[in-house]
């Protein structure tokens, strides 16, 4: 990226904040990376200042964190972190399916369908990932409730953050997630494509609670679901973990 100075300064933190919010999702920057204003500054040929607001904006979509030490590093989810955004797009989604039911078209079918025929040919974690939030994204959109989209795009980049990075760990396992998550999209269209409201919310929220037993240890102490028993039709080798557990920083008790 060159610097064009008669570009606003806020467009040029944007592009920024873009770039680097790509590079976080996809790994090139990795949880817990230590991110200098002068090393990015001279990356993007920029002064410090638009990078200095490209990672407020990152801070605010909570991808990077601001220390006491005045460093900023690129944020390490902790299981905590993982379980509250689960738990608020359980909330936020499930009013979303509800609203979009009443609106929903067969235009919206066929767009929901095209997605998950694209997911099912994604052949990385990170164009899975990308086709699975666009369509959760899409339906919040039909909701038609402009609030409510805003306070979801709150938890959006942090879902996407940690989602591309279990398919990155989750490797050998791949196949067992993305069906996971392809069979869970399916019931919620037919819910939305029938048009019932209710059911759609219910439907919503019961994939998305599955969805935790990919993300947390698989010693959690939580009741097995969907997830967990797709998990578990493929039997561990000695040594390897079901689940991710080095992906989480440790809660503090």
């Amino acid at each position: 990226m060159t610097k064009n100075r008669s570009e606003p300064r806020r467009n040029l933190a944007h592009d920024i904040a873009s770039q680097m919010r790509r590079d976080i999702i996809s790994g090139v920057l990795k949880p817990g990376e230590a991110l200098a204003e002068p090393v990015l500054a001279e990356r993007f040929g920029v002064s410090r200042a638009p990078v200095r607001e490209a990672m407020i904006e990152l801070e605010r979509g909570g991808l990077v964190q601001f220390e006491t030490t005045g460093r900023t590093r690129v944020r390490t989810l902790e299981e905590k972190d993982v379980v509250e955004i689960v738990e608020a797009r359980i909330a936020l989604e499930s009013m979303g399916a509800r609203l979009a039911a009443v609106r929903w078209t067969d235009e919206d079918t066929r767009w929901i369908e095209r997605n998950i025929t694209a997911q099912e040919k994604a052949v990385t974690g990170v164009k899975f990932s990308a086709l699975d939030i666009a369509m959760h994204e899409y339906i919040m959109n039909r909701g038609g409730n402009e609030r409510l989209t805003t306070l979801w795009q709150c938890v959006r980049w942090q879902f996407e953050m940690a989602l591309t990075h279990i398919h990155r760990l989750q490797q050998k396992q791949a196949p067992d997630l993305r069906r996971f998550s392809v069979t869970g999209h399916e019931k919620v269209l037919k819910t939305l494509a029938d048009r019932q409201p209710e059911t759609s919310a219910k439907v919503m929220a019961q994939h998305i609670k599955d969805s935790i037993e990919w993300y947390a240890p698989q010693n959690s102490g939580t009741m097995p679901t969907a997830a967990s028993r797709a998990r578990n039709r493929r039997p561990s080798k000695p040594g390897e973990h079901a689940m991710p557990v080095s992906f989480f920083k440790p809660s503090s008790k």
